[in-house]
């Protein structure tokens, strides 16, 4: 058993390396649609999941802008199952959510993190129309209302996703090109936390930071020069719990956790 523990260490730090953050698109609360990416429809004809590659790690994150209404009923939630709820994924690819119950509070943004890598067992180039299966809790109705998006969305609406053989390159769609490091410390913080931004370009960026529901609760817009800048963010308001943050303009954004602990 001791002879294990050097290689469950190695395992789990090399899981942990390559894991992704689940960036969640804020724009959805200013032009309330329900997903980002946007869907592929006839009007626009637009694939906007990143593309896969085989045997290419793959990361891709889906917000949910979780209504507050269904028809006459008031939502209490929308939550997916931990596992099996995203149909026709490629062989290789599996998805997490955050927060990791699956369960999305209404009004609130959801995020979904599609990765894995695409094996050699698919057959490519090709292309998968994925689903989401999602079940809705309203006010006063004893069951749930099971809902699969975005097919049963008015109109002709597919999250088409593009398998491409080894060879392809894979886009990246939660980088932001023009921040090239972040990081906050101390993290865990009490009060107030330095953050510190490599940015490429300079001009003015979003900071935004989110509770684990997904609800925004500090926005700011904050001006980066090219190269290293530093800027604190104080938490003292906030009750002790995990929290995200984002950093972004209209090229894409970055996202990082950070914890509050009294």
């Amino acid at each position: 058993m001791k002879n294990l523990l050097p290689l469950l260490f190695v395992i789990t730090c090399a899981t942990a390396a390559f894991s992704q953050v689940c960036v969640r698109d804020s724009s959805l609360i200013q032009t309330g649609a329900l997903l980002s990416p946007a869907l592929w429809d006839t009007a626009t004809m637009q694939y906007n999941l990143n593309d896969a590659c085989i045997l290419h790690p793959y990361n891709q994150s889906v917000t949910i802008n979780v209504p507050t209404t269904y028809g006459d009923f008031q939502l209490i939630s929308l939550t997916i199952a931990t596992t099996g709820a995203i149909n026709n994924l490629p062989i290789g690819l599996t998805y997490s959510c955050d927060p990791p119950n699956c369960v999305f509070i209404a009004g609130s943004l959801g995020c979904i993190q599609l990765f894995g890598t695409p094996t050699a067992a698919n057959i490519a180039p090709d292309t998968f129309d994925i689903s989401i299966g999602t079940n809705l809790s309203a006010v006063g109705i004893p069951f749930l209302i099971p809902v699969e998006l975005p097919n049963q969305l008015p109109g002709d609406n597919h999250y088409y996703l593009v398998l491409k053989d080894a060879q392809c390159l894979v886009g990246t769609f939660d980088q932001n090109t023009s921040i090239g490091f972040v990081k906050n410390a101390p993290n865990p913080f009490t009060n107030e936390t330095t953050i510190t931004v490599e940015s490429l370009v300079s001009g003015d960026f979003q900071f935004e930071v989110f509770d684990i529901l997904g609800r925004r609760v500090h926005a700011r817009v904050i001006r980066l020069d090219a190269g290293i800048n530093e800027f604190t963010f104080d938490g003292s308001q906030l009750l002790n719990g995990s929290y995200f943050y984002t950093i972004g303009n209209r090229d894409g954004n970055v996202s990082r956790r950070l914890v509050i602990g009294r």
